[in-house]
C-alpha cells in the first residue's frame, strides 16, 4: 500500500475487525474516516459475479462523471481486465482477504464523450471485506486515490479503468491450499506483438490490446 490514505483506511478496518475475517458494515463510523469519505465507495455483491455500487463519495462520482448508484463496477474496466477483477473481488468476498490494486484510467473531456485524452490518471485502489447481513461477506469497502500529485484534471471523466498490478493481503496469514489462478493458463495471441504486463502477486499476466473488433469499430482487450 503506497498511499497514506490507503494505509489509514486499512489500519482502521483492521482495528475494528479484531480477530474476525471482516467487521460488520454498521461498525464503520463515518466520523472516524471523515478525511477519506470523498474517495470511498461501497460495493454490494448482488450475486456470485455481480458487484454494484451502493454508495460513492462525491469525488469518486465526479471522477466518473455519472451517478454510480446501482451501476456495475466491473463495467468500469476494460474488457481485458474484467474477468481478472471479478475473480479478485470474488476471492475477497469468499476468503476474507484484502485486495490492493494499481491501475490507470483513460480520461475523456466532458464536452466530447468519445474523445480520449492523452493524459491518464494513475490510482491505487484498496478493497476491504464487510459483513452486512448474516455471516456472508456481501459488502466491499473501497478507496480510490491518485498516486500522482495531481488528481484527474477538471472537466474530464473516466472512460475506463486498466489494471496494472494486483496484490492480495491476508490480515491473518494466507490459508493453506492452492493460490488463486494456479490452475489457469492465460490464452495468448501470438500475432499480437504489443502488450502490457499485469502483476498478480508473484505472477505476471500479459494483456494484449486488440482482440475482437466490435461493430462500432472499437477493439476489445484480450487476456
Amino acid at each position: 500500500m503506497r498511499h497514506p490514505a490507503t494505509q489509514a483506511l486499512y489500519a482502521y478496518w483492521n482495528e475494528i475487525r479484531g480477530e474476525r475475517p471482516a467487521p460488520r458494515r454498521l461498525e464503520i463510523q463515518p466520523a472516524r474516516i471523515a478525511d477519506l469519505l470523498l474517495d470511498t465507495f461501497i460495493l454490494e455483491r448482488a450475486d456470485h459475479s455481480a458487484f454494484r455500487f451502493r454508495l460513492a463519495g462525491t469525488r469518486v462520482a465526479a471522477r466518473f462523471g455519472l451517478d454510480l448508484r446501482s451501476q456495475d463496477f466491473l463495467s468500469c474496466w476494460g474488457e481485458g481486465d474484467r474477468a481478472l477483477i471479478e475473480h479478485h473481488l470474488a476471492a475477497i468476498a469468499d476468503r476474507g482477504r484484502v485486495g490492493v490494486f494499481t491501475g490507470e484510467a483513460d480520461l475523456r473531456a466532458e464536452q466530447e464523450k468519445e474523445q480520449l485524452l492523452a493524459q491518464r490518471f494513475l490510482f491505487e485502489l484498496v478493497v476491504l471485506p464487510l459483513l452486512h447481513t448474516g455471516h456472508a461477506i456481501d459488502r466491499l469497502l473501497c478507496l480510490m486515490v491518485p498516486l500522482e500529485a495531481a488528481d484527474a484534471p477538471a472537466n474530464t471523466s473516466i472512460q475506463r479503468l486498466r489494471l496494472l498490478a494486483a496484490e492480495a493481503v491476508w490480515p491473518n496469514g494466507a490459508p493453506e491450499g492452492p493460490a488463486p489462478f494456479s490452475d489457469r493458463q492465460s490464452p495468448l495471441s501470438p500475432h499480437v506483438r504489443t502488450a502490457r504486463i499485469v502483476r498478480q502477486g508473484r505472477r505476471q499476466f500479459r494483456v494484449y490490446e486488440g482482440g475482437l473488433e466490435r461493430a462500432d469499430g472499437d477493439r476489445s482487450d484480450s487476456l
